[in-house]
């Protein structure tokens, strides 16, 4: 992937970036990735219920 590509994206998926360049996530800073996303959502519909 180039370098435009990689910044076309970021810019796309603005909370994957730190996930998409570095393979890291801070969810205190917004900062996640889809299988971060996909778990938080399970444990948050189990709290609700």
């Amino acid at each position: 992937m180039s370098t435009n590509e990689l910044e076309v994206v970021k810019r796309i998926y603005l909370n994957y970036s730190l996930w998409l360049i570095n393979g890291e996530i801070a969810p205190e800073i917004g900062q996640t990735s889809p299988e971060y996303d996909e778990v938080n959502s399970k444990l948050d519909s189990h709290a609700e219920g």
